[in-house]
Order: structure tokens, then sequence, then C-alpha cells
């Protein structure tokens, strides 16, 4: 578990970190709506105050965030939201136990894009976890974890083809070194996918071998590959009556790579994977995605960024042709760090999202300026 700071020396355990910020955005079509576009612009106040606990091998973490605007609404991109992520972790030489808790509101548009015509909805999710880490001997290891995640949409969301679920999930890793560049790995992973109305259900399996290979001092490169299967479930009511059920199948290989680079002023991480994810339709969907991700620090003032995601959802229906979503965003950045603790950040974006059935798309591109100011540590 990341994110944790160090425990200085002589500083209490219990510290936090707050940051204050206000931006103003402006997006031509943050509804991403086919027909009927309309540009939005607001401005907005950001708060975030991580509390953190540090103490030997015993590590917590609160970390509240908002986000409010008069005008942020939940079915723009740039929509008002409230996160709550918590964590701990507890470790010694052999084990390391992690838990992790966490509860968002915001738009169904910030999670992957892919809602249904475009539109974005109020999402309530929250998650939960557990990942425990062993350390069989001093090449071989095992990695056992599991979660848990609900998600609510609003009212609307129904007519837009969203439907509130459930999705619980395991997974389990044996890795083991065989030098001190390579390991090899064995994946395994369970899941099952359910919508809270009782319509419909997904249970899914894959196994997967993987290799990572530390090529340089900051060049390291990990990839994946298995086969997953998921068996999809209608169920049709007349009242309470059950009276049948449809059964569908999904499968084929999935994969997962990415290569990383970490230099002093200079990071890129590549990443491309095939999953069956959940995403709010009726069924788990089959998503291609591939991720680019660069930054460069200029000098201590100076640092720009730039990052691209593109996402190809493919989901069966029981009643219809399987449905095809495409979301790609690209993201350049620049921020000049003013003092040590004011930042002035400069962010353009564009965004479009493409679907099969029925052939729509849409796209908007926006720019945002942010000021915020970082508090340096407290100690509680």
């Amino acid at each position: 578990m990341s994110g944790f700071l160090a425990n200085a020396s002589g500083a209490s355990p219990l510290s936090m970190q707050p940051t204050i910020g206000v931006s103003t955005e402006y997006a031509s079509n943050p509804y991403l709506l086919a027909a009927g576009a309309r540009a939005v612009s607001d401005a907005a106040l950001l708060l975030s105050d991580p509390i953190l606990y540090d103490l030997d091998s015993t590590h917590f973490t609160l970390a509240p965030s908002v986000r409010y605007s008069d005008s942020g609404s939940y079915a723009s991109l740039n929509s008002n939201y409230v996160h709550i992520n918590g964590g701990a972790q507890f470790g010694d030489d052999l084990d390391t136990l992690s838990l992790s808790a966490s509860f968002g509101r915001d738009s169904s548009l910030y999670q992957n894009g892919l809602t249904s015509g475009g539109v974005g909805v109020r999402s309530d999710v929250s998650t939960s976890g557990i990942d425990w880490l062993r350390a069989i001997t001093e090449r071989l290891q095992f990695e056992l974890d599991a979660s848990w995640a609900r998600v609510l949409y609003d009212q609307s969301a129904t007519s837009e083809g969203l439907f509130d679920y459930r999705y619980l999930s395991e997974g389990s890793v044996l890795s083991y070194d065989l030098t001190e560049r390579d390991k090899i790995k064995v994946l395994g992973g369970a899941g099952q996918y359910l919508a809270l109305d009782g319509a419909t259900k997904s249970s899914n399996l894959n196994l997967q071998v993987g290799w990572q290979r530390r090529l340089t001092e900051i060049w390291k490169f990990s990839a994946s590959v298995g086969y997953a299967r998921s068996n999809n479930i209608a169920y049709f009511f007349s009242g309470p009556y059950l009276l049948g059920t449809v059964t569908s199948v999904q499968k084929g290989p999935v994969y997962n790579a990415s290569a990383v680079r970490e230099g002093e002023k200079f990071t890129l991480t590549a990443s491309a994977s095939r999953a069956f994810r959940p995403s709010g339709f009726e069924f788990l969907s089959r998503q291609d995605t591939a991720e680019l991700n660069v930054s460069y620090t200029l000098s201590e003032r100076w640092s720009f960024g730039a990052k691209g995601d593109f996402t190809r959802a493919a989901t069966p229906q029981f009643n219809g042709p399987q449905v095809t979503q495409q979301y790609f965003s690209e993201t350049t950045s620049v921020s000049w760090h003013w003092t040590p603790t004011w930042v002035l950040s400069l962010q353009a974006t564009w965004v479009n999202v493409k679907y099969d059935l029925p052939p729509l798309s849409a796209d908007s591109s926006g720019v945002a300026l942010q000021i915020s100011r970082q508090f340096l540590r407290m100690d509680l």
C-alpha cells in the first residue's frame, strides 16, 4: 500500500497535510452529447486533508477530498464530488496485511466514460478490500486479495441503461524470483457481478502466467497472459414468480502488459490489458484498455505531463445484440511551483466517446486553471 509518509525522527506518528485550492474550468461538451452540445464553464473550491498515522510497521491513512461548485452537475465531467479513502497496513519480516475502504459520490462519467448515450448520472461507489502477502522463502512469495464493491446510481440511470450492482472478487498470485532481475508469476482470480434488481448475474474465472523483468536501473517490464470465462444469467419474473432464465457465455484470452521508466526527471508508464470488468451494464464487460502517461520535471518550479487513455468495452445483452462502446481521453498539463507550497496548474483535455448501437459519437475539449496551497505537515 502506497501513500504513507515516513515518520520523521522525533515527530508525532499522527499528522495531516491539508490542501486547499480553487479551479476554473471550461468544456465545450462536458455532457458528451452526440447532438445539441452545450458548453459549460464553472469555478470550484477544492479541499483535501489526508490524515496519517505511521509507527514502525503499522500505518493508517484517512484521505477525504471534496470538489464544490454552484454549477457542478453530476451529468457533467465537471461534477461535484466527495471522496473518502481509508487504509491500514501491518507488517513484519514475513507477512504484510493491508486493509482498504472507500466511498465516493461523483459522476458516472468519471469511472470510464462508458455510460449509455454519453449521459452521466450521479453514482455512489463503496468499496472495501483485504490483501495478504506472505514471503514463503527468500525467492517465493504468495499473495491473496479479496475485494467488494457496490455502485448505486440515481433514479435516472435506468433509462440510460445503467443498473445498481455489487461485485465480489478474489485473486491470488504465486511469484518466484528466478534471478535478481527476473520473476515469474501464476495468477488466478474469480468474481461475481450481481445487478441489485436481481435481473442479471455474471460469474467469472481467469488464470494467467506472467513474467517480470528489470531491464535496467530505470526500466522495468511485466506481462501476463491467460484465459478467462464469464457465465451470464438473466432471470425473468412475473411478479414474485420466476418464469425462466437465459444463459450466455463470454470467454477468450486476457492479458496485462506494462513498461515503466523511472528517471530523476523523466518518467513514463505504458500499459495495455484485456479483462472482464463491471461497468454498470447488465453483465460484465470485456474491456480492452491502453494507457500512456509521461511526466517531465524541468526544474524545482516547472513540471509537465501528458496522459492518454483508451477503453473499448463489449457488453452482451439478454434481449438484444452485444453493445460496444469506445472511450478515449488525452490530457496535457503544466505546473508552476510559485513557492514550495503554492502551485499554479494549467490543464487541457480532449474526450471522445463512440457507440456502435446506435452509431453515435461525441467529443468534448476543455481547459482548466487551478491554484492550490499545500500546507506543510502538521503533527496532531
